[in-house]
């Protein structure tokens, strides 16, 4: 049987990656609810696992919706943010983190536009520094060394490269780094380390050097934000005490920017650890406590509530998974007769009740395969291929062929099969010229169907975004529902998620035109009639016409795509005699990169811009 030929059991990984308990799994992210600090019981049956204020003064519910007002606060209104999360052992701080980092880097016009960076402290340790230096010196040389890797090395960073460059050059570096900004390929840990060494030589104020680095690039790309999300602080009881030196380098660094800046500067720091290491640094300084105490971000157990809506996401899986087995309903009642236990953080929970499912997993279905979609994956796929191909298909010399079973392809790259559910091929003259790919799962997806998608698109060469601009590869994945997080990085990889129950909501009117040589498949044309929720260019009331727009407006719309002004304002010269009609003519007239142009297409995708007389 080929590699993957319809045995998918993804299931059996999922449970086994949530038994761990460890780290951010975003398949079982539930949204906690928050309420503001003093407010919360956390004795009370009815308590929240989170409080928090808002700094920005919008209400926010639960703990994306304050993730996200800090990310836009920082990101859109150029405002500081600072945040200490405290946190019981287990409870989810690092998962917190984790979950902060994704929301920007998954978000298309923050993560062209910004630098973040995720670390923890316990690598100081590690950093090749003579212990003569203090822990300060240490902590911005290793938070310099990485923000300028970032800068110089990151290609979607392309827009304040040379200005990260000029700022080394203003300070003296030696042309042998320099040099080595400019070569292809190089280690990062060889390159950070020259710059930790470059950092301590300089003898100048690190913060000091720190903020003007900020407020110069901003000056080239206005909005530009640096985040740093940082975790570990339990582990600084191994460089001995140095309270008090986290004290004086977050009590100065605030001071600045508050008096300096009226924190108005694009940054963002998250700092994470347990409750009572926290609760030591801040109330141990009582200036300290004044700037940042507000800003605290108290994360406790789950209440029984939060629990119970983890339980259902592990279960109604395991239910779309196995249901119709013979053995399911004895399966199921084992599942539901499982106590929900009152455990003493979320790791512990992790562990009991995930195990106990997994013994009924292998005690019915250890080998397996999960249910087929219900409804009528094909026939959806389809009907989306037809929509985002229809400016060929209307052409006499282009066809539609479509495969009636799971179709087995062997990849490019690998030469591994792999079973599709839906495979669709767009024919110019019998020759094709594009493909559509499409899976379909009966619950929710997983972040491990996107990984194993992707994996296969990419054994197939799939191809979203030819360079002639014609017959784009499509891509697709079916299922009840998805997380949104999840959805953004689908979107991130140029597949494009369906919702769809499982019952066939689709009627179709077959004629058999081709069969393989390999009898598994035939290939069939028909014509779908299907009621589908979305389109490849959403209409929006407020897309930017490209063909209308003032320049400043304009300017928005290019935000995040490195088109410099003097380009938009040829777009605005050119388009007086000879209006745009699509992207196609957009990009070939202003020579637009590969990069630019899948930029672009994002844009019209999500409906921020559109073309119209």
């Amino acid at each position: 049987m080929p590699e993957n030929a319809g045995k998918k059991r993804m299931i059996k990984d999922f449970l086994q990656r949530i038994r761990k308990g460890e780290g951010f799994i975003e398949d079982i992210w539930i949204e906690r609810d928050v309420r503001p600090l003093g407010t919360n019981d956390v004795l009370s049956e009815n308590r929240s696992s989170c409080s928090a204020n808002s700094l920005s003064g919008r209400p926010v519910s639960n703990i994306t919706e304050l993730l996200q007002d800090d990310i836009r606060q920082t990101f859109e209104e150029g405002y500081f943010t600072a945040r200490f999360v405290t946190a019981v052992l287990g409870t989810g701080k690092t998962s917190l983190l984790t979950y902060l980092e994704n929301l920007i880097i998954y978000e298309f016009d923050y993560k062209t536009n910004s630098v973040v960076i995720k670390i923890g402290l316990n690598k100081l340790e590690k950093i090749p520094i003579d212990s003569s230096y203090n822990f300060q010196v240490k902590f911005y040389c290793y938070i310099l060394s990485k923000t300028f890797w970032e800068l110089t090395r990151n290609p979607e960073l392309s827009s304040v490269r040379d200005e990260a460059i000029q700022f080394l050059k203003d300070f003296d570096a030696e042309p042998g780094l320099l040099d080595k900004l400019n070569r292809e390929k190089i280690n990062q840990d060889n390159l950070e380390s020259q710059f930790l060494t470059f950092f301590l030589n300089i003898r100048v104020d690190l913060a000091k050097l720190f903020l003007d680095l900020i407020s110069q690039v901003n000056k080239i790309v206005p909005g530009f934000t640096f985040a740093y999300l940082i975790d570990e602080l339990d582990s600084l009881t191994e460089f001995g005490n140095v309270e008090e030196d986290i004290q004086l380098i977050f009590k100065d660094l605030l001071k600045r920017i508050y008096d300096e800046y009226q924190s108005k500067i694009p940054l963002l720091i998250y700092l994470v650890g347990t409750s009572n290491r926290v609760r030591q640094i801040i109330e141990g300084n009582s200036v300290l406590e004044s700037l940042i105490a507000e800003n605290t971000i108290e994360l406790y157990n789950c209440s029984e509530k939060e629990y119970k809506m983890i339980r259902e996401k592990i279960d109604e899986r395991f239910r779309g998974a196995y249901k119709g087995y013979k053995n399911f309903d004895l399966a199921w009642q084992e599942i539901q007769n499982i106590p929900l236990k009152k455990t003493k953080n979320l790791r512990v929970f992790y562990q009991d009740y995930t195990g106990e499912v997994l013994k009924i997993h292998e005690k019915y279905f250890q080998e397996a395969p999960e249910q087929k979609f219900e409804g009528d994956a094909r026939g959806l796929v389809e009907a989306k291929c037809r929509e985002q191909w229809d400016k060929y298909l209307k052409k006499k010399a282009y066809t539609l062929l479509t495969v009636d079973t799971t179709k087995s392809i062997t990849g490019k790259k690998t030469g591994e099969k792999h079973a599709l559910d839906c495979y669709i091929e767009l024919l110019h003259n019998g020759e094709g010229v594009a493909r559509g790919f499409g899976e379909a799962k009966n619950y929710e997806l997983l972040s491990s169907h996107l990984r194993i998608f992707s994996e296969w698109l990419d054994d197939f060469e799939f191809n979203p975004y030819p360079l002639d601009n014609t017959h784009p590869d499509l891509a697709f994945i079916i299922a009840p529902s998805c997380p949104s997080l999840l959805e953004k990085k689908l979107k991130s990889k140029n597949i494009e998620f369906i919702q769809a129950d499982k019952e066939k909501s689709t009627s179709t009117t077959e004629k058999v035109i081709y069969t393989e040589s390999d009898t598994s498949s035939s290939i069939t044309e028909k014509n779908i009639e299907t009621k589908l929720t979305s389109s490849s260019h959403p209409t929006n009331s407020t897309a930017i016409n490209i063909n209308t727009a003032n320049e400043a407006d304009l300017i928005t719309a290019f935000k995040g795509t490195n088109v410099r002004k003097k380009t938009i304002q040829k777009l605005v010269k050119n388009r007086k005699s000879n209006p745009y009609k699509d992207l196609a003519p957009l990009v070939s007239d202003l020579k637009f990169s590969d990069n630019v142009k899948a930029k672009l297409e994002e844009k019209l995708d999500r409906g921020e811009i559109c073309f119209s007389d």
